[in-house]
Formats: C-alpha cells, sequence, structure tokens
C-alpha cells in the first residue's frame, strides 16, 4: 500500500514540475460577462435582475427594522431584533440590520453590472436606433434602482462604501454622507433623462417592460425622488440650506405634470385597499404575485406582521402611545390605525385599551382578500401580494410645500400643496398668513401624520433630517419600553454589519 502511494507522489510530484498549466485555472459551463451580455434579449435579463432586489427591501418589517426609532412605532421586548432601534442600542450582530445592508448592496451591484458592461450589448446590430434605445431604458432603471439603495443607506449608516464597480474592494474606506448624496443626485439626474413618462406607451420599451409598466421607474419617479434627496440634503447632515430652492423645483416639474403622469390622490378611504394596489397615487411601487412563489414575490409587511397577536397577528410593531393620542382626528386616523376587533363574529368588541400589548395598531397593511374587522379568525395565511407604495403623490406635494416655503416662501401654491393632502385626511386648511418656519412646521407635522407606521418614506428619516429626535422621544409615553439611552448625535446611525467589518477593518467603528 505504501508503494502505491509513493507511486501516486511521484506522478503528482512530475507532474506539477513539469506541466506548467497544471496550476492554472479552467472553468467549464461558466459565462462570462463579456460572452453574455451581447443581445439586447440578454439586457432585458439583467434589468428584469434588478427587482427582485427592490422587492425584497420592501416587503417585510425586518427591512424596516432600522427606522424604529422613530416616535410613531414601537415594539415589544421579545422582538429584540426591532426594539434594538426603538430604544438607541442598535448591536452590529442584529441580523435585521445586516439584511437590509445587503439587499442594497445587491440592488447596487445589479445595477453597476448594467451600467459598466451597457457598452458590450452590440446586437441587433443590424437595428441601431432600438439597441440604443433599449439601452437607454435599461440604464435609466439601473441609476434609479442604485440611487434608490444608496439614498437608504446613506439615511440609515451615514457614511458607508462607495462602491460604482463590479469588482469587490475589501478595502474601501466608507465615503461621506454629502460624498454619497451627491453620487445619488447624479444617478437621478441621469435616470430622469433616461426614462420614459410611461413604460406602456415607450417607443422602445420591451414586452416585458410594458407587460409590467406600473413596476418600472418613470421620469416622474426619478424627479420625485430627486426632489426627496434635494430636501435631506437642505438638513442633517448635509445642512446646505440652497437645496430647499432645488427641491421645490424639482417637485413642481412632476405637480405641473401631473396629469401627463397620471398622478393623484385617492380618497382616504380607498388609499390602503386591497384592491387599488394599482393606483395613480403610487408614484414607485413594489408589486408582488403569490403565483409565483419566490421570496422576493410575496409581501410579509401584510397581513399579520402588524396586526394584534390577539388576532393572530405577529406584534412586530405598533403606534407609540403619544403619537396616536395626538394624532388629528378625522378619516385619516380612521383608516391609519386598527383599534378595535373580534376574533370570531359572536364576539365581543375588543378595544386597543384591552389588547394583551395595550396599543393601538397599524391598519394600512392588515386588508388582504379575507379580511374581516369582525371575524379575525378567517385563516388569510402569513403572506400576500400586496404592494408596497415606495414613493406616494401624497409625499411630491408635501416636498414641494415645504420647500417652497423654505427658499421663497409660503405662496399660495404651497399651500394648495399642502391642503390637498389635509382636505383628503378630512382637515381644515390650513392657517393663512404663515412664517416660512411656521409654514414648514406645520408641513412636517402633515408628513409626520401622512407616512405614519414605518412606510418607505418613514417618520424617523425626517426626525433624523430636522435633528427633531431628542424633542420627539422625549414625550415618548412612560408606558413604553424603556429607553436604554437617550438619542445622541452618536447613535443616530445604525453600526455597520460584524461581518463586513470583519472583511473590512476599514469599517470598523464607522
Amino acid at each position: 500500500m505504501k508503494r502505491y502511494w509513493y507511486s501516486l507522489l511521484i506522478v503528482f510530484a512530475f507532474i506539477s514540475c513539469n506541466e506548467n498549466k497544471f496550476l492554472e485555472e479552467q472553468t467549464f459551463g461558466l459565462i462570462s460577462p463579456a460572452d453574455y451580455f451581447k443581445t439586447v434579449e440578454d439586457l432585458e435579463k439583467t434589468v428584469t435582475a434588478l427587482y427582485p432586489y427592490t422587492n425584497q427591501l420592501f416587503r417585510e418589517t425586518s427591512t424596516i427594522s432600522g427606522v424604529m426609532g422613530g416616535d410613531d412605532v414601537t415594539s415589544w421586548p421579545t422582538k429584540n431584533l426591532w426594539l434594538e432601534a426603538d430604544v438607541f442600542a442598535t448591536s452590529d450582530e442584529n441580523s435585521h440590520y445586516a439584511n437590509i445592508w445587503g439587499i442594497c448592496y445587491r440592488m447596487i451591484k445589479q445595477g453597476n453590472t448594467i451600467i459598466e458592461l451597457i457598452d458590450n450589448f452590440t446586437e441587433p446590430a443590424d437595428d441601431p436606433e432600438r439597441l440604443q434605445g433599449q439601452k437607454e431604458l435599461a440604464l435609466g432603471q439601473a441609476y434609479f434602482i442604485r440611487a434608490l439603495a444608496y439614498y437608504n443607506l446613506v439615511r440609515l449608516w451615514g457614511q458607508v462604501p462607495l462602491i460604482t464597480a463590479i469588482d469587490v474592494n475589501f478595502d474601501v474606506e466608507p465615503a461621506s454622507s454629502e460624498e454619497i448624496f451627491n453620487f445619488i443626485v447624479e444617478d437621478l439626474k441621469n435616470a430622469e433623462v433616461l426614462l420614459p413618462v410611461d413604460f406602456k406607451r415607450a417607443k422602445y420599451a420591451t414586452d416585458t417592460e410594458k407587460d409590467t409598466y406600473y413596476a418600472r421607474p418613470t421620469s416622474g419617479s426619478a424627479k420625485s425622488l430627486l426632489a426627496s434627496v434635494y430636501l435631506t440634503m437642505a438638513g442633517y447632515p448635509v445642512n446646505d440650506a440652497s437645496y430647499y430652492a432645488l427641491a421645490a423645483e424639482k417637485a413642481k416639474e412632476v405637480i405641473d405634470n401631473e396629469a401627463k403622469y397620471g398622478y393623484e390622490l385617492l380618497p382616504i378611504d380607498q388609499l390602503w385597499k386591497y384592491t387599488n394596489n394599482l393606483n395613480n397615487e403610487t408614484v414607485f411601487g413594489c408589486y408582488y404575485n403569490l403565483q409565483i412563489g419566490d421570496s422576493h414575490n410575496y409581501m410579509m409587511m401584510a397581513p399579520l406582521a402588524h396586526r394584534p397577536g390577539d388576532f393572530g397577528g405577529w406584534d412586530d410593531l405598533f403606534a407609540e402611545l403619544t403619537f396616536y393620542k395626538e394624532f388629528p382626528e378625522g378619516p385619516r386616523k380612521d383608516e391609519t390605525f386598527f383599534t378595535q376587533g373580534r376574533l370570531h363574529p359572536e364576539d365581543s368588541l375588543l378595544t386597543w385599551e384591552n389588547f394583551q400589548l395595550k396599543h393601538p395598531y397599524y391598519k394600512k397593511w392588515l386588508d388582504v382578500p379575507g379580511y374581516d374587522e369582525n371575524n379575525l379568525s378567517a385563516n388569510i395565511g402569513w403572506k400576500s401580494d400586496r404592494s408596497s407604495m415606495v414613493i406616494r403623490y401624497a409625499e411630491v406635494l408635501l416636498i414641494f410645500a415645504e420647500a417652497q416655503a423654505m427658499s421663497g416662501g409660503p405662496n399660495a401654491e404651497a399651500y394648495e400643496a399642502i391642503n390637498r393632502v389635509r382636505r383628503r385626511a378630512g382637515l381644515d386648511d390650513l392657517q393663512s398668513g404663515l412664517s416660512a418656519d411656521e409654514f414648514a412646521h406645520a408641513v412636517i407635522d402633515e408628513r409626520k401624520w401622512e407616512f405614519a407606521g414605518a412606510e418607505p418614506n418613514a417618520r424617523w428619516f425626517d426626525m433624523l433630517r430636522t435633528q427633531t429626535i431628542e424633542s420627539a422621544t422625549a414625550k415618548r409615553d412612560p408606558n413604553e419600553y424603556k429607553l436604554a439611552q437617550n438619542p445622541t448625535e452618536a447613535n443616530y446611525y445604525l453600526p455597520i454589519p460584524l461581518g463586513d467589518a470583519l472583511l473590512n477593518t476599514n469599517l470598523i467603528n464607522k
């Protein structure tokens, strides 16, 4: 037996010494980007791959756990991964934060792939106009999705690696917040030029893009997101008030063309209905299809994540008591909060004061086929194909109102923008004659009520940019779970996930 092994060793030694190619890597069955990215059909597949990642970012409460520091939402001790941000005790080992981080960088990687390799797509060579048109549509989507990912990263982590290429660099330094914001602006400037008003009618859109037009960002989506970015840059951490004027200008471009884009405000009692999954208030949204079966094609925000445990829900998050009590009465409050229900039709009505956790919940995500507040024992499953409205037209109106007030004063157009949202909510028009600061504060309050419940346009982001985290948190009801520490500028942002910090020591303690 020894002689056999010695013989094998001699053979291997001989091969390794005499064949230079022995250790050269040979790949079989792998397709390099240069070989694959050639036709418009290949291009369509790479663009389609942008959306599963985006869907994952907005489909479940774990990926919004980073905004739990907002004064509109809280959780309870058994939900410690959600509670960390709420009580300002975030950990670099929180798997939810690592999930958000990883999804955003997968969105970025896919966008980088399209942008970097776009010149590789050369077929059909006999129809250069079509080829160029489809490449521009692909680029527009890649720029938009990459910008959206970085916008979430920079608002949650502050300083993060700015990755613009396909190749992985494990020594990259985190970029400053201002560098990242400027990069986002350039991506969205590109996107607004390259994207169509409507994919359904875009000249060079593929059949897939036309069939799924509702899920694609348009030039209106890009302008709206850019307006939001400018508004954020006017506040913390960039703190450059000149961006108010740019935010107002960009939002007004959308408002002035709302008929062209097809944007409108839905009646408040229709806004959160399952039957309105496709609606004209959605400027950009994520859509799910249970029939496909892949994890990125089902929504977990609805129907159980926001439902009380008393009725079979998961108790992931619910309303803070102070926030609920201060919320203006009217139809918007009625449509925002779940405050009572019956497990069985014959049961007595159970109100929020008598729920196990003694908090109101958010109603926005509850409506799915089979949902009945008077028969909450009905089996409706734990996942759904409810859509997620990532950008709503109400946000565009309120961006314009605030930015106009802070750049040129609260003129009639600014009043009309906020009053459209208030009227839809069942409120009176805003008091006339307000100063710029008074008007802006009123708009920020309006945003607070309008986007309550950890919507993608989360209340936390407004608290951060306006540096009102400490003052808002000081109003926390004593019956809430206690803060681990008081919020300060040192704990505004999430810690970089431990796994990435171990791979790149330049990210440690950033």
